[in-house]
């Protein structure tokens, strides 16, 4: 069956990661929404990443000098590229690298393998919290080269490949055997190559029993990391979820947890409206000549109004009441919002900037990343979310894991 359904912790343009210095209060929020899961939104990007590690274990035993990061991402291309070449190429949220891969002639380790064959950021990168939050592997650090499969991370890949052979080898056994240029992809017409396509393939789904030993690594024990994750995939699990869309607290989620879960995404919309205002101060200077804006001038209604909501977020966010950041980090943030003077407001945020706007003295100028202002937030627009507004990335991902889990159709 097809399926075809990250500064701030998701980034989308690497040029324009604008971090104001609140990346670990955005982290923070995140882990405390769904402890241990990281970027993971599909459970098939959880087994390529195992099955890399277990793969360039294999290598390195053979005497070969591989990393994991090296062959998990030759790995992952290579599952993106029989998927992609399995679709006519069409675009798809659970594959990367459409552009590169396409009209590649030699499938070979030392091509996919290569620094810039594949994308600058991978799935494996969504998984490297995941891998050992949920016990399938054992590492002396938090980097993914330091991970090596344990015997749960072996069971997880071992029910992912279900006993499947290509040219009579275990999936592991003939990838690893691809990597030391032993051995060459089968022919697309052959059995062979179909099942290492559907073993590997971001498009279809992990076997049951490999979905049950994700399901258990995720809600095994009984620590409060444990408990969150349990209480958010019972909530994305219920029936009516937009009785909850408004900040009703779900049944599943204890208080506190319930309590974070809403700073954070008050949090979020603060962050969000500051950056609005650094977009909307950006696209002013844009049509100026020479591009900058003099402070000691009089703000436009534009800048003005941007402030104001600016403002408001940061308020709501202090109205609550509640602040689990390290050193109560995002509450000064919010105070900073709140200065009488907007100038004030504005140098504070320019201060953190520093990526497409600086502040030399009363005047703002260009930066190293300026030049393409980002759309502006628009409240007016209906949200019709099946989560309150706002709300960690985290829980949207678990509301899609566990469509797999479910075997529903994505919408």
């Amino acid at each position: 069956m097809d399926w075809g359904l990250m500064g701030p912790e998701k980034v989308v343009s690497q040029r324009r990661t604008r971090t104001l210095r609140l990346s670990s209060i955005v982290r923070n929020f995140n882990d405390l929404a769904v402890p241990g899961l990281g970027g993971v939104k599909y459970a098939k990007s959880v087994f390529l990443a195992c099955l890399g590690v277990d793969v360039a274990n294999k290598v390195r035993d053979s005497g070969k000098k591989v990393t994991n990061i090296e062959v998990t991402n030759a790995i992952e291309a290579l599952a993106c590229y029989l998927a992609y070449s399995a679709t006519n190429w069409e675009a798809n949220d659970r594959l990367r690298g459409r552009t590169k891969l396409s009209n590649q002639p030699f499938l070979t380790y030392k091509i996919f393998s290569g620094s810039n064959f594949y994308v600058t950021q991978p799935m494996r990168m969504r998984t490297v919290q995941a891998l050992p939050s949920l016990g399938f592997v054992d590492s002396k650090g938090e980097r993914f080269n330091s991970f090596s499969l344990n015997q749960q991370g072996n069971d997880f890949v071992v029910a992912a490949c279900a006993d499947i052979k290509c040219n009579r080898l275990s999936i592991s056994e003939f990838l690893a055997r691809w990597v030391k240029n032993e051995i060459k992809l089968p022919s697309s017409n052959t059995n062979s190559y179909k099942e290492l396509r559907f073993v590997l393939s971001p498009l279809d789904r992990l076997e049951q029993h490999a979905l049950h030993v994700f399901i258990q690594a995720l809600l095994s024990g009984d620590n409060e990391s444990v408990r969150r994750r349990k209480g958010v995939l019972d909530w994305v699990k219920s029936k009516n979820l937009h009785r909850y869309v408004n900040w009703s607290k779900p049944p599943f989620i204890e208080q506190a947890h319930f309590d974070d879960l809403k700073s954070g995404a008050f949090f979020f919309s603060l962050r969000n409206k500051s950056l609005d205002l650094l977009n909307v101060i950006e696209a002013e200077i844009t049509s100026l000549n020479p591009p900058r804006l003099e402070l000691t001038q009089a703000l436009s209604h534009s800048i003005h109004d941007a402030v104001r909501m600016l403002k408001e977020a940061a308020n709501a966010f202090l109205n609550l009441k509640h602040d689990p950041s390290a050193s109560k980090e995002a509450t000064y943030f919010a105070k900073q919002c709140l200065q009488k003077n907007d100038t004030d407001i504005i140098k504070f945020l320019l201060e953190r900037d520093e990526v497409v706007l600086r502040c030399r003295g009363e005047q703002i100028l260009p930066a190293a990343a300026f030049g393409k202002p980002e759309p502006v937030n628009n409240d007016d627009i209906e949200d019709d979310s099946l989560f309150p507004k706002g709300i960690s990335f985290r829980v949207l991902n678990m509301y899609v894991l566990n469509q797999d889990f479910e075997n529903k159709p994505e919408k």
